[in-house]
Formats: C-alpha cells, sequence, structure tokens
C-alpha cells in the first residue's frame, strides 16, 4: 500500500515538473512574442518618425508659402520630441531663413518686415520661451550646433527676448530689427548692418560688433562687457546706461554718438589690433587712445547711411553728424559723460569671464 501511494506521489511529482517545464516554455516563447512585437513596434515608430521628417522636409521644398510654414511647424515638433534630429532640423531651418531671405523677388517684397513664414521660423528657433529650440534646455550643452544666419535678409526682424547666444550673424541685414531684451551672449554681428536697430536692455556680453554698420542703434542699457566694437561705425548711436566694461572699441567711428552714463571701466581703444580677454582688462584703465570722435566720414560710409534711411528715426539728425564732420580733422580720444577707470573684479564680472561664451573676432592688422 505505502510503495502505490509513493508511486502515486511520485507519479504526481513527474506531472508537476513536466507541466510546469512546458509552462515555462510557454512563457519564454510568450516572451519572445512579446520581445518581437515590441521589435516591430519601436521599427514602425521609427519608420513614422523617418516619414514625418522626410515628409516635412519635402513641403520645404514647396512653392506655397503655406505648406512651406506647415513643414516649419511639423519640422519644430519633431525636433522637440526626437533627439535623432535635433541638431539637423536647426540647421535645415536656419538654412532655410538664409537661402529663402536671399532670394531677390524676397528682398523687393519683404522690405518693412520679414515674410510671416520668416518671422514664424525665428520665433520657433529663438522666441517662444517654453517651446522655442534654443530656449531649451538641449541648446545649452557645448556641443548643440549654434545658430547660422549669416548673410540673412532679417530687416526689421523681431528678436526681442530671442535667446541667441552664440549666433552667427555675420554679413546679416538687420536693419531696424529688434533685439530688445535678447540674449545674444557671444553672439557674431561682425560685418552685418544694423542701421536703426534696437538692442536696447539686452545681454551681449562678450559678444562681437566688429566692422559693424550701427549708426542711429539704439544700445541703451545693453550689457556688454568684454564685447568688440572693433572698426564699428558708430556714427549717432545711443550708448546711454551700457555697460561695457573691458569692451574693445579699437577703431571705432563714433562721430556724434551719445555715453550718457555709460559705464567703461576698463574698456579700450587701440591704434592696432590687440584683443584681450576680458580678464585680462581687469586692474585696467579705461584706455580710449583710438576711438574717433570726430573727422570725416567716408563716402561708402554716407552712403550705407543713405540706403538704410527708411530704418533710420534719426536720420535728420545722422546727416547733422555728417556734415558737422566734413572737412574735420580726425580727433581721438574719450567720449564725454562716460563713466571711467579701473575695471574692479567682482562676482558679476567672474561669472561673465567663466562661461564659455566664444568670442568671434575678425582677426584684421
Amino acid at each position: 500500500m505505502e510503495e502505490q501511494i509513493t508511486l502515486t506521489s511520485i507519479g504526481s511529482g513527474l506531472i508537476a515538473i513536466i507541466g510546469l517545464y512546458f509552462f515555462y516554455k510557454r512563457l519564454k516563447n510568450q516572451d519572445k512574442q512579446i520581445q518581437h512585437q515590441g521589435e516591430q513596434i519601436s521599427l514602425q515608430i521609427k519608420q513614422r518618425v523617418d516619414e514625418r521628417f522626410n515628409s516635412a522636409i519635402t513641403l520645404l521644398g514647396s512653392s506655397e508659402t503655406s505648406a512651406r510654414t506647415g513643414a516649419v511647424y511639423a519640422l519644430h515638433e519633431l525636433a522637440l520630441e526626437e533627439e535623432k534630429y535635433r541638431q539637423q532640423i536647426v540647421q535645415i531651418l536656419c538654412s532655410h531663413i538664409r537661402s529663402k531671405t536671399n532670394e531677390v523677388a524676397y528682398q523687393e517684397t519683404y522690405t518693412e518686415r520679414p515674410s510671416n513664414e520668416i518671422q514664424t521660423t525665428l520665433n520657433l528657433l529663438f522666441k517662444e520661451r517654453e517651446r522655442g529650440l534654443y530656449t531649451q534646455d538641449f541648446a545649452k550643452v557645448t556641443e548643440f550646433s549654434r545658430a547660422d544666419l549669416s548673410r540673412a535678409y532679417l530687416v526689421q526682424a523681431n528678436f526681442r527676448g530671442a535667446q541667441c547666444q552664440e549666433a552667427n550673424f555675420w554679413f546679416a541685414q538687420c536693419q531696424g530689427a529688434n533685439f530688445r531684451d535678447a540674449q545674444c551672449q557671444g553672439a557674431s554681428f561682425s560685418f552685418v548692418q544694423c542701421q536703426g536697430a534696437n538692442f536696447g536692455h539686452s545681454r551681449c556680453q562678450r559678444a562681437s560688433f566688429s566692422f559693424v554698420q550701427c549708426q542711429g542703434v539704439n544700445f541703451g542699457g545693453m550689457e556688454c562687457q568684454g564685447a568688440s566694437f572693433m572698426h564699428a561705425q558708430c556714427q549717432g548711436a545711443y550708448f546711454g546706461g551700457v555697460e561695457c566694461q573691458g569692451t574693445d572699441f579699437g577703431n571705432a567711428q563714433c562721430q556724434g554718438a551719445r555715453f550718457n552714463g555709460t559705464q567703461c571701466q576698463g574698456a579700450y581703444a587701440f591704434e592696432k589690433f590687440i584683443s584681450q580677454e576680458l580678464s585680462s582688462r581687469v586692474g585696467k584703465n579705461t584706455e580710449f587712445i583710438f576711438l574717433q570722435l570726430e573727422g570725416e566720414i567716408d563716402e561708402d560710409i554716407i552712403e550705407n547711411i543713405e540706403n538704410a534711411k527708411n530704418y533710420l528715426n534719426d536720420f535728420k539728425e545722422i546727416q547733422e553728424i555728417i556734415k558737422d564732420n566734413t572737412g574735420k580733422k580726425t580727433r581721438y580720444g574719450t567720449p564725454e559723460d562716460c563713466i571711467t577707470g579701473i575695471l574692479e573684479n567682482s562676482e558679476q564680472l567672474q561669472s561673465i569671464i567663466e562661461k564659455d561664451w566664444k568670442l568671434s573676432l575678425c582677426f584684421f592688422d
């Protein structure tokens, strides 16, 4: 009887083990099926993302403005969602701005302000506080592509409050553009035409305005410590209340410019091109040796001013500056009403020095 019970128990145990074995195999097969299904879903999602990207790129080349604008929105959403295409998309959108605004037909049509398509693209790149691509945390890493708007036609574009750190505006046309309250640290405005623009209360620490045409520009209240205005044409510009400690004004022409209350401690203007890091200006006095305050204005500069008169609110005033300086001998010196002195070290100054904004200067003898 006991042997029968034992055999029965053994048989039951074997059946249970066999059952568990087949149950385990079934679970493994189910896991494989689930894994395979997951891979298929991931592949489908990837394919859909690729399709969205390719479709948007195709639409961006459309002859229809509405289709292109829709493509801009689609690419913007994709960049927010998908890391894979993020940097590529910001480069594509910047390239779209450059190529579209350089079309002759575009420049002939949009002489007063950008088209809705272009302004929308600028907004989605730089201005939307919560959704602008360059306002996102992912755009703040060193490896992220900086915006390239070089040679773009951005007449009277609205960059108010925009995040344009380290952006490249080389040779762009920004006459009458609004950069008020913009974040432009480390940006390059070298060779830009920005007559009549507004940079009021913007932050342009260590930015480059070298060789810029900025006649009649409002820089009032701007923070531009360590920036460069080397060879800038600043006739009639307003620098009232600007913080330009340690800034390079070498060979800048500032006939008729106003420097009321401008903080110029440690700022300098040397005859030869000697660019100095902001850190090297700590403890140095103001040295405006080669900042031009009076003197004949070149014909090509006058021509640039004439061409930009529609964007200059004080065009008549600048005409008077040109007239007053006709035949005058060149005079260099320190502007009246600016605040000079030794650049003292401070926590604020050190925080600017320690930032990794790149000073984009032009190296000319």
